[in-house]
């Protein structure tokens, strides 16, 4: 396969790292995956990079020499213009100028964007925002973010930050904690307020999940699928705080619309996999109800992913393509 048909596509998180070889026509032909290891430092992390990106080309039957060009969605505010990573929290960097480090790394062009935007730019060029024009992306998981396409082309605003939906502020005068978007409506604020309330609910089925999931030995919280098995045995407690979290989330997206008359919404992440049609359905009715003015409500489409786990691999390759011209 001739060179300039080979892209690659990265989706760097705080824990693991994906990449995919990308064509232009939008298909994954060979994939890998590591873990990101962040805590070891920027350059160690670049590194797993480059041994992840000869992973995806060798699974491929290629070489890294014949890749056209990279992509790469990065956590956190990313200066697209410089490829640089103004700060991710969950890596430990600020100010990485991540797209130069690689290019004279790998002699290619290399694009950077935040990591929710190009997972939206996947859904809108080859998933299910194909053909909009314009969409709001939520993706909820460990935290919760947001991707914006306006007028056929990704929208970062002036300072590069457009889209932390997750840091918007639900509750001015709430604890600390207890005042973002994320802090309810992720998978780590749902668990946390699952904890919280669990003392009252001594016959929650969480108890024994999350026994289960500890004497597992499991690292980190309770994961997604966790909360769905809870959610979808119709477990009291559970299905009160997960159906209270998608009506916040539900009102901010229902904001964001008023203020942006944005028709086409796309609902991703580990919560909104796990959970399903019945989580989305929470989600859609809470901005049908709160959006304004009424009347648009019925034009309103709330779509699932199309893409998942593959939504930032392949946002990061198509806008990769896109800086070729």
């Amino acid at each position: 396969m001739a060179k300039s048909e080979l892209a690659i596509g990265i989706d760097l998180g705080g824990t693991n790292m994906s990449v995919g070889v990308v064509d232009r026509r939008g298909r994954v032909l060979a994939r890998a995956k590591k873990k990101t290891k962040a805590q070891e430092g920027r350059d160690v992390v670049i590194d797993r990079l480059v041994m992840t990106m000869e992973a995806a080309c060798e699974a491929g039957n290629v070489k890294l020499a014949d890749i056209r060009t990279v992509g790469i969605g990065a956590p956190g505010p990313v200066d697209s213009e410089r490829g640089v990573v103004i700060t991710a929290g969950n890596l430990g960097w600020k100010n990485v100028p991540l797209g130069e480090i690689l290019r004279k790394r790998l002699g290619i062009p290399v694009t950077v964007d935040n990591d929710a935007n190009v997972a939206a730019w996947g859904e809108a060029t080859v998933g299910a925002g194909e053909g909009c024009e314009s969409l709001l992306a939520v993706w909820v998981g460990t935290g919760v973010g947001a991707g914006i396409v306006m007028g056929g082309k990704i929208w970062r605003g002036d300072l590069f930050t457009a889209g932390e939906f997750g840091h918007v502020i639900m509750y001015s005068n709430g604890q600390p904690g207890s005042r973002k978007v994320e802090e309810f409506c992720s998978r780590t604020g749902i668990v946390r307020s699952l904890r919280t309330l669990a003392g009252l609910n001594p016959e929650s089925l969480f108890h024994k999940i999350l026994a289960r999931h500890e004497a597992d030995g499991k690292a980190g919280p309770l994961g997604s699928s966790g909360i769905a098995e809870c959610y979808n045995a119709n477990d009291p407690l559970v299905r009160e705080v997960v159906d209270s979290s998608a009506e916040l989330l539900g009102i901010g997206i229902a904001n964001w619309i008023t203020m942006a008359s944005m028709r086409t919404v796309i609902l991703g992440g580990g919560i909104t996999e796990a959970l399903g049609k019945p989580y989305a359905d929470r989600v859609e009715d809470s901005i049908r109800r709160h959006v304004f003015p009424s009347a648009i409500a019925p034009k309103v489409s709330v779509r699932v992913t199309k893409l998942k786990d593959d939504a930032g691999v392949l946002g990061a390759a198509m806008l990769a393509w896109d800086a070729l011209g």
